[in-house]
């Protein structure tokens, strides 16, 4: 968006969103969650916005993760059932065998993160036309 419609997008500081990672410092809130919400309340009225990060959240606690595997690494998919990193992250580890600084987790984490930014994208398409 930065690049292709300029103002207001190359205004956003990107490394504002990087204490977004491993759930704000605290494994809480998915850190996708909370810049997809950034971005929502970028581009929409407040009610909107609100409506859409509901959506979205709703979305994420039901889905299966990740769709995207890029590394083609053959991860397993788990339902996070909730938007807390920590659940979301600790059934992926369980399912997967793995530690958390191991690289498995934080490919299926980018996975999401993908994951959740196209379904952004869907939600405001149909939301802004």
């Amino acid at each position: 968006m930065a690049t292709q419609v300029g103002y207001p997008y190359n205004q956003i500081p990107t490394e504002a969103f990087i204490p977004a990672a491993s759930g704000y410092g605290q494994a809480s809130l998915c850190g996708c969650i909370g810049v997809a919400a950034a971005c929502a309340g970028a581009v929409c009225e407040g009610d909107q916005a609100k409506k859409i990060v509901y959506e979205l959240s709703e979305w994420y606690k039901e889905t299966p993760f990740p769709m995207y595997q890029p590394e083609e690494l053959g991860l397993p998919s788990t339902v996070a059932e909730s938007t807390l990193c920590e659940q979301s992250v600790n059934k992926f580890m369980e399912a997967q065998g793995c530690e958390y600084g191991d690289p498995e987790r934080k490919s299926r984490c980018a996975g999401v993160t993908a994951d959740v930014t196209r379904k952004l994208i869907e939600i405001l398409n149909e939301q802004l036309g």
